[in-house]
């Protein structure tokens, strides 16, 4: 009887030892790469807008808008460089938009990088190259407005993700008859012990005033920012 109760008290240790192990290797990968983060090849979709779907009237349909002025041409192509940038990254990615009613057309592209000694080479290389085929400078963007806009607009809050990044910050400015716009450079936007870094681009296509253009790029911004409290956010650096 006492050997009985020793060995079920035996087993029932034995198989808590084997839940807690198991639970271990299942949790600890979830914190290791933090909750629903994509592999290095997938990380540009997190600042490339994709289509989305929504519910209308008991149907699924697709949503094809970006920051509500804006809708995609065709889908985002993911592992490709946009033609008039270099590939700075294997894991890169980029869509084109129209602007709603007209045919102005835009441009977000992404690189990914894990490693910081590659993301400041290729920091470097693609100022370089940016140097050498248009204009480039350091200006201010405040998106403070475009990003409350953005807040309002979206029903589910929470779908969308931490902007607890600064509203206001530098940004690398680019002018050329094919492009301009804004590179932005996101630093550890998800956890602070990882080593994540973004390069984005928004800009329009084709010879334009940036000026005029800058309104409608704060709300391409604003549309994808996403930052928390241990990330940065700025600018290309040249060295």
């Amino acid at each position: 009887m006492f050997n009985s109760k020793k060995s079920q008290i035996v087993a029932s240790l034995v198989l808590l030892m084997v839940g807690g192990l198991c639970i271990w290797f299942i949790v600890l990968p979830f914190f290791a790469i933090g909750p629903g983060l994509p592999p290095p090849a997938g990380m540009p979709e997190w600042y490339v807008p994709g289509c989305g779907t929504r519910m209308e009237n008991g149907t699924l349909i697709e949503v094809r808008s970006v920051a509500e002025i804006f809708e995609l041409i065709d889908d985002r192509i993911i592992g490709e460089s946009p033609s008039c940038f270099p590939a700075v990254s294997q894991y890169c990615g980029y869509a084109n938009c129209r602007r709603t009613g007209s045919d102005d057309q835009y441009l977000i592209a992404a690189w990914y990088f894990d490693d910081e000694k590659k993301f400041l080479q290729s920091e470097r290389d693609l100022y370089q190259y940016l140097e050498k085929h248009g204009r480039v400078s350091t200006v201010e963007l405040d998106i403070s407005e475009e990003i409350s806009e953005e807040i309002k607009r979206r029903e589910n809050r929470s779908a969308w993700g931490p902007t607890f990044g600064p509203k206001s910050f530098d940004a690398t400015k680019y002018e050329s008859e094919i492009t301009s716009g804004f590179f932005l450079v996101y630093k550890k936007p998800f956890l602070e012990g990882r080593d994540d870094y973004f390069i984005v681009y928004y800009g329009a296509m084709g010879s334009v005033d940036l000026s005029k253009q800058r309104p409608l790029l704060k709300k391409l911004i604003a549309a994808s920012y996403y930052l928390n409290e241990s990330g940065t956010v700025g600018g290309l650096k040249e060295k």
